[in-house]
Parts: structure tokens; C-alpha cells; sequence
């Protein structure tokens, strides 16, 4: 019975496809402000490397800073922080 409801609640509203949120949740609220930031931990070890070949231009040899590079390059890990501010 309730999905018959919300069929027709939903037919009534918008289309609104960028929302997983079921049509309850957003009757009430509303998105003001998503931020999404993705740290990839290979970036973090590229920026290392090549920051440490400036500073000490002796710290590390060309192969050594290429496998370094290569490995970070083929590292999908990441660290990611997401968050949704909503208005009441």
C-alpha cells in the first residue's frame, strides 16, 4: 500500500536524479552544500619524492626516483572525505 503512496507522490514532484534519497526524505530536506575532497596516497608520494630530490639533490638516484614515481603512479589508495550540509 505504501509504495502505491509514494508511486504517486513521486509522479507529482520533479524528476530529481542526482538524489538516491527515497521521496520522504526529500520532501523534508534539501541540499545546500556537498564538499568532496579524495587524497590519493600515490600523489602524496610523488610530492615527497620530488620534493626531497630539491631539497637534497643527492637524497636519491635517478632509479631509485623512478621506481618510487612508478609505483605511486600505479597506487589507486586514497583517502576520501565527503560532506553534506543540509538545510532544515
Amino acid at each position: 500500500m505504501i509504495q502505491h503512496v509514494r508511486r504517486r507522490v513521486a509522479k507529482l514532484l520533479p524528476a530529481n536524479p542526482e538524489i538516491s534519497i527515497p521521496v520522504t526524505t526529500v520532501l523534508e530536506t534539501g541540499v545546500e552544500s556537498v564538499t568532496a575532497v579524495t587524497l590519493r596516497w600515490g600523489t602524496v608520494v610523488s610530492a615527497a619524492a620530488v620534493m626531497s630530490v630539491h631539497v637534497w639533490p643527492e637524497s636519491l638516484s635517478a632509479r631509485l626516483l623512478a621506481a618510487v614515481l612508478a609505483a605511486a603512479a600505479m597506487d589507486r589508495s586514497s583517502l576520501m572525505h565527503v560532506r553534506v550540509r543540509r538545510t532544515r
